[in-house]
Formats: structure tokens, C-alpha cells, sequence
């Protein structure tokens, strides 16, 4: 029968290979970690970054991407011809222009394709039902000036003694098109946001043609 101290002993003999096995697992553990982050971390860099790069262009491309416009009437006091001067500025209140240009108070493409439009124009100090000559003549037109100065209508509305008009199309523009709002002079519209604006948005790009 084994005493007291030869127990102990057993004890500690078959403690030691244990701590011993424990301490090797852990560092094998750990030098295997290491050698899986030496040998894995370019492949991970290589797949990873053409992720980040081509989010960062796909944001790039959508920010490019952006040609629309919200114009409000330019109220410079008594008009002059026929053209509505227009502006668009966060400051105005709830205008805007992205991608577009303000030529002149016009608006000009800078990308070819397919474009929605709309417009509103509301005139001011007019009675509705009085039906005076002026108004029941006047015109609401939206014209294109092209790039080579050439004009040409897209859509003309008659007011025919009302107060207010609104149209919208889709319409293809080219590269550098200007789009105008024509009022019959001397009529005076409506400065208010909510009467009287004018704006455009770039749809899709030109679509093949078919034969």
C-alpha cells in the first residue's frame, strides 16, 4: 500500500505532462495564428482592396452621374423679352442644380441623352374667369437653343384666360443644349416657389438606334 508521500508524488508526476501538454497546445496554437496572418494577410490586402477602390468609384460615378435641376423664377423687377430668367441655390429654399449649368438664366446640358422637363408658370395679378385679351393670347413655350445657335420648339401651351400652366415631357438633348421658358411679353409671373418654377433631369443616355 503506497503512503502518503508516494501519492503525492503520483500526483505531481501526472501533473507535469499535463501542464506541459496544455502549454504546447497553446503555443502551436499561437504559432500557427501567426503564420496564417503572415501567409493569408496579402491575399486578404489583394481581394479586399479592388472591393474598396471599386466602391469608391461606384460612389464617384453616382456622384458624376447626377444632372438634375429644380430652377425657381429669377424676380429681377419689370422683363424685358419674352425669356424667364431662372435660378438654383439650397439658399433659395427648395431649389437645386446638380450636373446642369445656369447659362444666362437657361438651363444647358452637359450630357447627351434622354431628359424629363417640366414647368409651371403662374401670372401674376391675374382674375381668374375675366378672361382679358392678354392672357387669353399669351403663350407658355419651351425651347432649345442647340450648341450651333440653333432654336427649336418643344412644347407650346396657350393660357386661354387662365392663370396658370403646367406641362411636362421627355425629350432627347444633345451635349450642351439650352433649354429656355418663353412668357408672352409684357405678361409678369408669379415670383412665389410654389407658382412658378422650372426644371430638368437626365434619364438615361442616348439609346441605340434600331434599323
Amino acid at each position: 500500500m503506497a503512503s502518503g508521500e508516494d501519492r503525492k508524488n503520483l500526483k505531481i508526476y501526472f501533473q507535469c505532462p499535463l501542464i506541459g501538454f496544455v502549454t504546447g497546445l497553446f503555443a502551436g496554437f499561437l504559432v500557427f495564428s501567426l503564420v496564417c496572418c503572415f501567409f493569408y494577410r496579402p491575399l486578404f490586402k489583394v481581394h479586399c482592396e479592388p472591393e474598396n477602390d471599386k466602391l469608391g468609384e461606384n460612389q464617384k460615378q453616382n456622384k458624376e452621374g447626377i444632372h438634375t435641376a429644380h430652377l425657381l423664377l429669377n424676380h429681377t423687377g419689370s422683363r424685358q423679352d419674352d425669356t424667364l430668367q431662372w435660378q438654383g441655390d439650397p439658399s433659395l429654399g427648395r431649389s437645386f442644380l446638380y450636373g446642369l449649368i445656369l447659362a444666362q438664366g437657361s438651363l444647358q446640358t452637359r450630357r447627351s441623352g434622354i431628359y424629363s422637363i417640366y414647368v409651371q408658370v403662374t401670372l401674376a395679378k391675374c382674375i381668374q374667369g375675366n378672361d382679358p385679351e392678354e392672357v387669353k393670347a399669351s403663350t407658355l413655350t419651351i425651347g432649345i437653343l442647340s450648341a450651333q445657335s440653333r432654336h427649336s420648339s418643344l412644347l407650346r401651351r396657350h393660357f386661354q384666360g387662365r392663370c396658370s400652366l403646367s406641362a411636362s415631357l421627355q425629350v432627347y438633348l444633345s451635349h450642351q443644349d439650352t433649354l429656355y421658358v418663353n412668357l408672352t411679353y409684357p405678361l409678369v409671373p408669379s415670383p412665389n416657389a410654389d407658382e412658378t418654377f422650372f426644371g430638368a433631369s437626365w434619364l438615361c443616355p442616348p439609346l441605340p438606334v434600331e434599323y
